[in-house]
């Protein structure tokens, strides 16, 4: 049931080299040991059929006595949300009572049970955070016998909330005081959502056993016994009186398979106090009889983001940021990272709500590899690899990522209805072995896995990290071993489309919601929290450090490689569509008014990249330095609309509701849409863009709209701008196409029907070249590859001017090259144009 240990797992040993397709670089650090004293405890024993080493099974205990306060429950635990549980006076508490997420877990990450013969025996106090009533449908307990066969064990540390295949079983004493065990596997529901199901009554949970007796409530500390001999279960709860009296329930299940009870464990509170609306605390963890996954520690560094960048003044500098777990406010952790060993350098720690420490050193060996070590207060905790920068004449390769969703449709535990943690996405990029990585936007979802918490701005901070902290799980040994530029989009910033509006707060007005009115809804310190954990290892803003109501900004350029870079923030000065175009009555980005015409929703005032850094493109685009042989432009979304829908729409609510076409079939009635979340809106400011992309002769890579697409922008006439290459979505639940019902002008010869020249729903010139449509092709699951999810990689060939470009299918191997997506690879030249059309 459980996976063997792999070799990837194991950290390289001290100096071992990056070299090759797929190497990577996993931590094994020692973690600290912790004791633990709680009120209520679970207790779990069992034996079955050996399957692994005895030498596998150690025991592990877990004291938070030794551990400062603090939301982080330590490196061997995962919590699920960390603004649900917090460290306190010893004791491990969950935060929240609340009806909609009941179902909070932690989850242990180096043990599970597994089929041997050993006895299992499982403890953990617990009792109310607060005193006082509970609320009814209250319990407290653990999950067991979670994930199976070829789950990955990070996916199984999401389970909570919602029963579903690969949950295991429910033990838990319940606020009417019976002991149960209740079936976790059997998902309630039964179409698909964007985040998973809550408000459940876990009395509703198909009833495995129950005790007899009832347990009287407010008695504690409690102490609950599983064990299991000789095929019989039994589960108990215990506690003393104030006279020393011993109060006991139990239940017995006889016959009870062990391959049940074979999994991961973890910790559940579900509601709690009805006065304080929290749930509970555990303490005095202890489990023996486990199988032992060291390697599976997470923490207490999480990840790490850094570039190798040429400023234009000629000097190269290694950042880098690394992420800290959510520590105590007052906490300064101290950061010193060994560069081969050797040199040393102290990191700063950010005081901003984004748990990172940043490193900005002067880089001498760029050309060379070179291993780092980070210590956390004076101990070795990460380590990576810089990796060699392409020397001059080298090629040099990029992936081009986005969109990153985890979940959607009927849910499960399990590879068929959870897509994190990715790794077939992770698989093939090691294959590909990129030079360097761009994370081109929505790292995280909003309400992705659990729904967006907006209680306050701090929740809402650490709801943010729940999120981006399971974007570093995924692809943490990725960008531990090869810089990485990553860039927000709207979803990052907990919007469904973003008109930044110069960075100013959006308040909703005049029957106008709040997103429609332009600005952030977020507050600056929410938004800079997520620039600082996502863009502050870039080079320095090039344009005013703050905008707005003092949210920072990350416009840049650098040259790695022999290529000159653009980073662009093509959101954060764009006006909205409702507010700049009102006769149009924009809706969410889409026009509602009859009658009109694509000319009519633009206007020369109105802006999309912000009159600063329109003159910032201007000036790099019209700048050639030494040593490079092109340019590169990276934002989140291309400048045009290329999405279709069957007629005339004033909303993008079907998308999710069509059919994905079998292959070779299309759409009767498709046309392009007016769609203001794309940039093909403001025409005017979009025709600017253009225009000093063609100046550049600047290649444009892209995300955002999860539809991988390469086409030539057209401004005056046709093709006389350059090449966008939008990368496909990792995962996405919106799946956009670009199947219009006419067929394309001045098609290459063979070329599909969507292809060659076209006016978008604004009225913008775009050739289409490539597109990466929606197709059943029965792959499964559907929900996920139905919607064309993959990855892009550029190369870059100095020696004969060339640069190719890749689309390939999240299925593929990353080596095969008839496995991209059709119409893919294509050529283009160092100044951004098709070396043939």
């Amino acid at each position: 049931m459980l996976e063997a240990l792999s070799l990837e797992q194991h950290t390289l040993p001290k100096n071992n080299m990056y070299q090759g397709l797929g190497s990577r670089i996993l931590e094994s650090m020692p973690a600290p040991a912790f004791s633990l004293i709680f009120p209520a405890v679970i207790l779990l024993s069992c034996s079955g059929p050996l399957l692994w080493l005895d030498t596998q099974v150690l025991p592990f205990r877990d004291s938070w006595q030794a551990s400062p306060d603090q939301p982080w429950p330590g490196k061997e635990w995962y919590a699920n949300r960390i603004q649900d549980w917090e460290i306190k006076d010893g004791r491990l508490r969950c935060l929240t009572g609340q009806q909609g997420p009941a179902g909070r877990t932690v989850h242990l990450l180096t043990r599970e049970v597994g089929l041997g013969t050993k006895p299992v025996n499982l403890s953990v106090t617990i009792g109310a955070t607060d005193l006082g009533p509970l609320q009814d449908g209250s319990c407290f307990g653990f999950l067991f016998g979670m994930g199976g066969n070829n789950i990955d064990y990070r996916a199984t540390a999401l389970v909570q909330q919602a029963p579903a295949p690969g949950g295991g079983i429910l033990a838990t004493l319940d606020s009417d005081g019976r002991l149960t065990l209740r079936d976790f596997s059997q998902s309630l529901q039964e179409k698909g959502y964007w985040t998973i199901q809550g408000n459940i009554d876990f009395r509703e949970l198909p009833l495995l056993a129950e005790s007899k007796q009832t347990f009287p409530i407010g008695l504690e500390p409690i102490r609950m016994h599983l064990s299991w001999k000789d095929g019989d279960l039994t589960l108990k709860a215990l506690a003393q009186t104030n006279e020393k009296d011993l109060i006991q329930t139990q239940l017995e299940v006889p016959d009870f398979a062990r391959e049940k009870l074979a999994g991961g464990i973890s910790l559940f509170s579900a509601r709690g106090s009805k006065n304080a609306n929290t749930g509970f605390s555990f303490g005095s963890f202890q489990l023996e009889g486990a199988i032992a996954y060291p390697n599976r520690t997470w923490g207490p560094i999480l990840g790490s983001l850094y570039t190798i960048a040429r400023n234009r003044n000629g000097t190269r500098t290694l950042r880098m940021t690394i992420q800290h777990p959510i520590l105590h406010r007052e906490d300064v952790p101290q950061t010193e990272l060994f560069l081969d060993g050797q040199d040393s350098f102290l990191g700063v720690y950010q005081m901003d709500g984004s748990f990172t420490s940043r490193f900005e050193i002067p880089l001498q060996n760029h050309n060379q590899a070179t291993p780092f070590e980070v210590h956390l207060n004076g101990e070795p905790v990460y380590e990576g690899i810089i990796r060699a920068e392409p020397k001059e004449g080298q090629p040099a390769s990029l992936a081009l990522l986005s969109c990153l969703k985890n979940q959607v449709g009927p849910l499960s535990w399990n590879p068929s209805g959870l897509w994190f943690p990715h790794n077939d996405i992770s698989r093939g990029i090691r294959a590909q072995d990129p030079d360097l990585l761009f994370f081109a936007g929505d790292q995280i979802y909003e309400g992705d896995i659990t729904g967006v918490d907006r209680r306050s701005e701090w929740h809402s901070i650490l709801d943010y990290h729940t999120k981006w902290q399971r974007f570093l799980w995924s692809f943490g040994d990725l960008t531990r071993v090869r810089p990485t530029i990553c860039i927000p989009d709207d979803h990052d910033v907990f919007h469904g489309n973003l008109w930044g509006a110069g960075g100013e707060l959006a308040k909703a007005r005049n029957g106008i919601t709040a997103q429609d009115a332009g600005g952030y809804k977020m507050p600056a310190k929410f938004v800079n929290a997520v620039h600082s954990t996502q863009v502050s290892h870039l080079p320095p803003s090039q344009v005013s450090s703050f905008i707005g109501q003092g949210i920072s900004t990350y416009t840049t350029s650098f040259v790695w490689g022999g290529i000159d870079f653009c980073v662009l923030a093509d959101r954060m000065w764009k006006d909205s569509p409702t507010v700049g175009a009102p006769q149009l009555k924009f809706k969410n980005g889409w026009p509602q008014a009859e009658d009109y015409q694509p000319k009519d929703a633009d206007s020369p005032g109105l802006q999309l990249l912000g009159v600063e850094q329109e003159h910032f493109l201007e000036s790099w685009a019209a700048e050639r330095l030494p040593d490079t042989w092109t340019k590169v432009v990276l934002s989140q979304s291309p400048f045009a609309c290329l999405h279709t829908l069957p007629g005339v729409q004033k909303g993008d609510q079907v998308v999710g509701r069509l059919p994905a076409p079998k292959p070779g079939e299309y759409p009767a009635n498709d046309i392009p849409v007016m769609d203001a979340d794309s940039n093909g809106w403001p025409q005017a400011a979009r025709n600017r863009a253009v225009k000093s992309l063609s100046r550049a002769g600047a290649l444009h890579l892209t995300g955002d709209q999860h539809l991988g697409t390469i086409a030539w922008y057209g401004k005056d006439d046709f093709r006389d701008g350059t090449i966008v290459f939008t990368g496909p979505a990792m995962g996405n639940t919106w799946p956009r196409r670009w199947m219009p019902m006419e067929r394309g002008k001045n098609q290459s010869t063979g070329a599909p029907r969507y292809t060659g020249d076209y006016f978008d729903g604004f009225g913008n010139r775009v050739t289409v070249l490539a597109a990466a449509n929606p197709q059943d092709d029965g792959r499964l699951p559907r929900l996920l590859h139905n919607r064309s999810p993959g990855y892009g990689v550029v190369r870059f060939m100095p020696s004969t001017q060339r640069i190719t470009l890749e689309a390939w299918p999240r299925w593929s191997d990353g080596i095969s090259p008839g496995q991209m997506f059709p119409g893919w690879p294509l050529q283009i030249n160092a100044s951004g144009r098709p070396i043939s059309f």
